[in-house]
């Protein structure tokens, strides 16, 4: 699929996080340390182990790209599919993925997770919210600590804020995974980049 969107003139920066990996290598590395950054650091060489593991799936139509964000554009003219992760120790890979976003101009934001979008306090799921809301919600849950679960980065949700992006969030379903490429209607929510 995304193959198919590239071929057609539309630009992919894939930002993959260090998902079962990284937590298998940070829950070993708590047994020696107690150190965020050493932990981080595990984290982020995780993203790349993926990042790599996901080219050899695209093959040649991709690249594995680490870097600092402002040189996205160039590699964008380079390559339709762009492979990345994390960046710097206590930097999220939402941080990094709205960093990257901002800086490539990109139109909006897509986030593929496990739940099938955001939900509210009340356990709701809701289909579409304002940024500011969801910037409440990262507030709460944002605890700055190696694999902490929280619903989006709250520096990433202030970028997203500023750079007036639109913010898809969605499970692994295809059929919503094209829609929110295409922003068409799909199952999960969208966060007006305003509001």
């Amino acid at each position: 699929m995304i193959k198919k969107h590239a071929s057609r003139g539309t630009s992919f920066v894939i930002v993959v996080g260090g998902g079962f990996t990284s937590k298998k290598y940070i829950t070993a590395a708590s047994e020696f340390t107690e150190s965020q950054y050493v932990k981080d650091n595990i984290g982020i060489q995780t993203t790349y182990l993926n990042a790599w593991l996901l080219h050899s799936a695209f093959g040649n139509s991709s690249v594995v790209y680490r870097g600092d964000p402002n040189g996205i554009r160039s590699e964008i003219k380079n390559s339709n599919i762009i492979i990345t992760g994390g960046i710097i120790p206590g930097i999220s890979t939402d941080t990094v993925t709205m960093l990257l976003a901002e800086s490539a101009d990109a139109t909006h934001v897509i986030n593929v997770s496990t739940p099938k979008g955001i939900y509210n306090e009340k356990g709701k799921f809701v289909d579409a919210m304002g940024i500011d809301e969801l910037l409440a919600l990262a507030m709460k849950g944002d605890t700055r600590v190696a694999r902490s679960n929280f619903v989006f980065d709250v520096i990433a949700c202030k970028i997203a804020k500023r750079s007036n992006t639109e913010l898809h969030f969605l499970d692994k379903s295809i059929k919503n995974i094209e829609g929110a490429i295409s922003r068409r209607k799909h199952g999960g929510t969208v966060i007006r980049p305003k509001g």
